[in-house]
């Protein structure tokens, strides 16, 4: 087994392709979608950047995040607890096609949840 849970995710290779589907889940989603298909596609792309950069260099890889704090974020965006159930879920789902073995889920689905109480209302 890896030591890192970035290994675990594949490594670069593996979180671009696990948050590019998790990106296309969030779009079809009925509760969180409307709040991305807001978005430009330039916007979109540069969420899809930072988020790859905040779960590589969080799971252990060798890449620095250059994106602002989760509180910066979404301050103003008064994100309901239900879109937040709403985007975890779609990172479980895109976890689960990828084959990601359950502790790998449970481990990232736990850092989620950890910023919970920097994403809900604020």
């Amino acid at each position: 087994m890896s030591d890192t849970l970035y290994d675990r995710l594949g490594g670069l290779a593996g979180i671009d392709k696990l948050v590019d589907r998790i990106v296309e889940l969030h779009l079809q989603n009925e509760v969180a979608g409307p709040r991305y298909r807001a978005l430009d596609e330039e916007a979109i792309d540069h969420a899809r950047e930072k988020v790859k950069e905040f779960l590589a260099a969080g799971a252990g890889g060798p890449v620095e995040y250059t994106g602002r704090s989760m509180i910066e974020t979404h301050t103003g965006m008064n994100v309901s607890a239900a879109e937040f159930v709403a985007v975890v879920d779609d990172i479980l789902q895109a976890m689960q096609e990828m084959e990601y073995p359950p502790p790998v889920c449970n481990e990232v689905l736990g850092v989620a949840y950890s910023l919970k109480e920097e994403i809900v209302h604020r």
